[in-house]
């Protein structure tokens, strides 16, 4: 009788045992399942900021940015945007981007601030066409980039767009040859290689903000400045300014970035997110870009006076400004660059 209870007793405590394992494995579950649901219901928050207004390029792949994670995420996307350098100028938003005071920016001319193996893209003349400079970064320079620059600032490329070539404006006369620059104000973003550049060719290179722009040469602060057709279209420099000279010089990409520590804490889901948006806004913006090439320039024909320049002469003038550029950055990342460059002009 004693042994039968005994038994009873030790089959309760195993039946005990199973309740409880069962119980805790079902909760283990449930706990698993709310954890699953709670990150994917997610909100992805982000703080944006862009120096230009609504029509510059680099905003606008800005706004298809935002659109594509709106599509996709739906209401698990929040996000403050802020425009036409509200937040500061260009330096002080290469500050918020490395700080994580803002969490996105698509940097132009200045992001050689961040990291100065970003000053290849500084090459004057470097790039014959838009096609050069895609098979240039679909050749490993834009991977080499993006690795120089999270170790150098810790900010994430989400994607390379475009602002564009370069041109030059000015109210002195139409320039044709470097020695057309000679005593020229023209006003350049805060890098030094531009600086070099155009020191080189004669002219007296100003640095000033973007949204200054405007009143500087309408007041003869500066006789003109360099940028790209859409910028010029879209901030109206055409009123403020006669002459256009085509000299394509320099090509400027729109590097769209995040903050490392940002990128870095999103789930996977969340990143997909963003690397797929950025791939839209990079291709949205080649499109824009090729836009400006017809449309805008139709418009600026109308309102400037519009002139080639003479390529071979500056050609020949920018190959000493390589020379000094090269010591700013990476031997392997300008030699990249030319080789892709060249083979794409061949």
């Amino acid at each position: 009788m004693g042994a039968e209870n005994n038994n009873d007793l030790r089959e309760e405590k195993l039946t005990y045992h199973r309740r409880v394992t069962a119980f805790a494995s079902t909760s283990a579950i449930i706990v698993m399942l709310g954890s699953t649901l709670t990150a994917s219901a997610q909100t992805l928050e982000l703080r944006i900021s862009t120096q230009g207004p609504t029509g510059t390029p680099d905003t606008r792949m800005v706004m298809k940015f935002i659109e594509e994670l709106e599509n996709d995420l739906g209401d698990n996307f929040e996000y403050e945007f802020f425009n036409t350098g509200a937040l500061g100028d260009e330096i002080a938003h290469m500050q918020m981007i490395r700080s994580g005071q803002i969490d996105v920016y698509p940097a132009g001319s200045d992001v050689p601030q961040l990291d100065n193996n970003m000053t290849v893209f500084e090459l004057p003349f470097l790039f014959s066409d838009r096609d050069a400079v895609i098979q240039a970064l679909d050749a490993g320079l834009e991977d080499s980039l993006r690795a120089s620059l999270r170790s150098a600032a810790g900010v994430e490329l989400l994607a390379f767009g475009e602002m564009g070539f370069r041109q030059i404006i000015n109210n002195v006369r139409p320039i044709e040859t470097p020695e057309d620059l000679e005593g020229v104000k023209l006003r350049v973003p805060g890098n030094a290689a531009r600086q070099i550049t155009f020191t080189s060719f004669g002219a007296t290179p100003v640095t000033m903000g973007f949204s200054e722009l405007y009143l500087a040469m309408q007041q003869g602060t500066i006789d003109g400045q360099e940028g790209p057709i859409a910028s010029m279209q879209s901030a109206s420099f055409y009123e403020v300014a006669d002459y256009l000279s085509l000299s394509n010089h320099v090509y400027t990409p729109v590097t769209l970035l995040m903050n490392g520590n940002k990128f870095d804490s999103l789930s996977d889901e969340h990143k997909e997110a963003v690397l797929q948006a950025a791939r839209a806004a990079a291709e949205f913006s080649y499109e824009q870009g090729r836009i400006a090439d017809d449309e805008v320039m139709a418009q600026l024909r109308e309102t400037m006076t519009v002139n080639e320049i003479d390529y071979a002469a500056f050609q020949e003038a920018a190959r000493p400004v390589w020379d000094e550029i090269r010591p700013l950055l990476d031997g392997e990342i300008v030699d990249t660059a030319i080789a892709a460059a060249s083979g794409a002009s061949n």
